[in-house]
């Protein structure tokens, strides 16, 4: 850190201001800053012009150099990530100001650390893979296994990374672009050996052909239909009056809070003061009338109105007048589907 930033700091800090037009830009380099992407298009502006410089003998002496570097950092990266896994240091269990915090006010990247974190059992598998991976990698013989398996890894890291907006995705990136350059063509060539399959087997013979593309054309056919019947099965016959969401409860002397109405066809309340749950079955009658069943089978029909203009419903339960109002539940934290390349915006 300290060699990077006495080589590069200042330029870093210039090329930083004039990018994002700001001043006092944060110069530490962490994955996904305005400082880490500029050193990176330094790096590679220097590489392109060292590779005109170096001639090709030394080009391939200065490549294995790079390969044993490259290959003892991402070694070191998996044994101390994987470390930090099984001993739940790099996901802890989430802290209590965490746990009381409704799922739907947390960011995706917050959600997502805390989930795991709750899980010692997964901590523990994939921080031992990770570290045993790390290990691989470290003798020459598990060499090219620890690479396959550091790229799956990194893969996969990435792909989280990208999907719930965690900010490390170049630090990520940059793991697996090493992991895959030191795969290197003849670790390619090797892996379609691996997967290869053989040119003819016994199923292969003319007398087996028709069959195949029967059964093949059958199980394709059976599989679109399942789709099919799963995509366009029309619920609003189910819900005439088209209720889903989460319901704000208006009236005070209600015990409940909210009503939320699940996309199977359950009605469940909250109530005020513990925020415990009670869920119906529910159905709707010809008459717009809502038929709950609980978990006993006892049924039980009660009048709903709902206002199309207001998003509102009155609610008759239990000898009492319910009133609620819609919720826009797809504006909270978790619903948003945010995504930044940079930390600094």
């Amino acid at each position: 850190m300290k060699i990077t930033h006495f080589i590069f700091g200042d330029f870093t800090q210039l090329l930083s201001e004039n990018f994002s037009n700001k001043k006092n830009i944060r110069i530490d380099y962490s994955s996904d800053s305005i400082s880490m992407l500029i050193l990176i298009i330094i790096l590679l502006f220097n590489s392109a012009v060292l590779n005109f410089i170096i001639k090709k003998k030394r080009a391939e002496k200065f490549l294995l150099i790079i390969e044993y570097v490259c290959i003892n950092y991402i070694s070191v990266i998996l044994i101390k990530y994987g470390a930090d896994k099984i001993f739940q240091i790099q996901f802890p269990t989430p802290e209590s100001n965490i746990l009381f915090t409704r799922f739907g006010n947390l960011d995706q990247d917050i959600l997502f650390w805390s989930i795991i974190g709750t899980s010692k059992i997964y901590n523990l598998i994939i921080g031992s893979i990770e570290f045993f991976t790390g290990i691989l990698l470290l003798f020459k013989r598990s060499l090219f296994l620890g690479l396959l398996l550091a790229i799956i890894s990194f893969s996969q890291i990435f792909i989280i990374n990208i999907g719930f907006d965690i900010s490390v995705k170049f630090f990520s990136l940059i793991l697996l672009l090493m992991s895959i350059f030191l795969v290197r063509e003849t670790g390619w060539k090797l892996i379609l050996i691996i997967i290869r399959v053989p040119r003819k087997t016994y199923f292969d013979q003319a007398t087996f052909l028709p069959y195949k593309a029967f059964l093949k054309i059958l199980i394709v056919g059976i599989l679109f239909i399942k789709l099919g019947i799963s995509y366009f099965n029309k619920e609003d016959e189910k819900n005439p009056l088209n209720l889903v969401g989460a319901y704000h409860v208006s009236s005070p002397e209600s015990p409940y809070q909210y009503l939320f109405f699940h996309k199977d066809q359950y009605l469940i309340f909250m109530d005020k003061s513990s925020e415990k749950m009670s869920a119906f079955h529910y159905d709707i009658s010809v008459d717009n009338q809502i038929i709950l069943k609980d978990d006993k089978d006892n049924m039980s029909k009660h009048r709903l109105l709902k206002n199309q203009k207001d998003s509102t419903i009155t609610f008759y339960f239990k000898n009492q007048k319910i009133n609620a109002k819609a919720i826009d539940f797809k504006k909270m934290n978790v619903s948003q589907d945010r995504f930044h390349i940079l930390t600094d915006y």
